[in-house]
């Protein structure tokens, strides 16, 4: 579970790296469909990259695999234990 949550860190670290103007923090987590929204709202004329793309749609089946794994038992034992939320 830390894994997936690191990974999720590390792609929006990625994707804020290479779109400064939407102003994501190092480390956080947010909603992937709010970010889309954002760099759209951000950059009208442009086309997003094919790689800004493809970090969204990681995110995406990340926080679904994610949010998946900590509603099954046994995982949601550990996750509840642990401290886990759903992103």
């Amino acid at each position: 579970m830390q894994q997936k949550l690191n990974f999720q860190r590390e792609l929006f670290s990625k994707l804020g790296l290479a779109h400064p103007e939407i102003g994501l923090i190092l480390g956080e987590i947010a909603d992937p469909e709010i970010v889309l929204e954002n760099l759209k709202k951000q950059l009208p004329q442009e086309k997003l990259s094919k790689k800004s793309l493809e970090i969204i749609r990681q995110l995406k089946i990340n926080k679904y695999q994610y949010n998946k794994l900590i509603k099954k038992a046994p995982y949601n034992w550990i996750a509840k234990i642990a401290g886990f939320q759903p992103i």
